[in-house]
């Protein structure tokens, strides 16, 4: 229990509270344990993109090209006027 009493005192929430700063203007400013915890979240995040593209890639040239027959074909259809 002599543990957990100084690791309590140790991490003592009031002073990590005093710590922390989020300020939103400008510029965005995150210290403290906010700080760590938005870094955690983007490397989460930067690494579920990698999954998501990494699956996407294969399927990428036959998205392109169906994109570019819709364009083609979007554009061709103000080209062309209908006479009734």
């Amino acid at each position: 229990m002599g543990i957990v009493r100084s690791l309590r005192a140790g991490l003592d929430s009031d002073a990590l509270g005093r710590g922390s700063r989020i300020r939103i203007g400008k510029n965005v400013r995150v210290q403290g344990v906010p700080a760590i915890l938005l870094a955690v979240a983007c490397v989460v995040a930067a690494g579920g993109a990698m999954a998501v593209l990494e699956k996407a890639v294969p399927l990428l040239p036959d998205t392109l090209r169906e994109a570019n027959e819709l364009w083609k074909t979007v554009r061709g259809d103000r080209s062309r006027r209908l006479t009734a």
